[in-house]
């Protein structure tokens, strides 16, 4: 995910020259749709906590600075569209990208920092991640020790493994700086030969069971009644 970020971040870094720690000041979120397809469309925030908007004020820090800040994150994003983000106290902007070909998330990142693969091959699509926010000149855990940094993927297929937490069929991983990261999932569609195959075997069983129940009701009352 953090491949995203350009290296205009560090320069924002600098100059906001943030020395203190602020809990939950930061929230970045990445969620990336895969579709049938085989495109990709999502959605990144970046926004600021509006509790350490009003804290950065009192340091001197202008809202030009943390504006500059934000803006350097989601320039890394290949958004076509960036809309205003205000919830859960959080105030920012998200860039939102569609109909990007799954290809161009093989190889996504790859820096210091990690990188993110996505991969669909026999019915299977593959997810696999390392974030090291560790490293240095990313965000600086003693100032940014409780940012909110979330990626989500929504599969269009079943989630069959995965390490983060899962809804349906969108797995979200929640990171923090300051640690490391490797994120799996696997997601498998459903193979439509073997699933007409079944329909055809149920049915069958079904309508067998059901001609027994008739026959077998026939044959009794054919017993009961000699005569009929």
């Amino acid at each position: 995910m953090l491949g995203l970020l350009s290296r205009r971040v560090l320069v924002a870094v600098a100059a906001l020259g943030l020395l203190f720690a602020t809990s939950g000041c930061l929230r970045l979120n990445l969620g990336l749709q895969v579709r049938p397809d085989d495109t990709v469309g999502g959605e990144f925030t970046a926004a600021w906590s509006d509790a350490f908007v009003a804290e950065a004020d009192d340091a001197g820090l202008d809202q030009a600075q943390l504006d500059a800040f934000l803006d350097a994150l989601l320039d890394g994003v290949p958004g076509t569209e960036r809309t205003p983000y205000a919830e859960d106290g959080y105030t920012g902007a998200t860039a939102t990208f569609t109909d990007r070909p799954l290809t161009d998330f093989a190889e996504f990142g790859g820096d210091e920092w990690g990188y993110l693969r996505l991969d669909h091959t026999d019915r299977k699509y593959t997810l696999e991640s390392h974030w090291d926010l560790r490293a240095a000149g990313f965000l600086d855990p003693a100032a940014f020790d409780d940012a909110e940094i979330l990626l989500s993927v929504d599969f269009p297929a079943r989630v069959t493994e995965h390490n983060g937490t899962l809804d349906g069929r969108t797995v979200t991983w929640t990171m923090t700086p300051g640690e490391e990261y490797d994120l799996t999932a696997t997601a498998v569609e459903n193979d439509g030969l073997a699933f007409l195959l079944a329909g055809i075997a149920f049915t069958l069983v079904v309508c067998g069971l059901l001609w027994l129940w008739q026959w077998g009701r026939l044959r009794r009352y054919s017993i009961g009644n000699p005569s009929a």
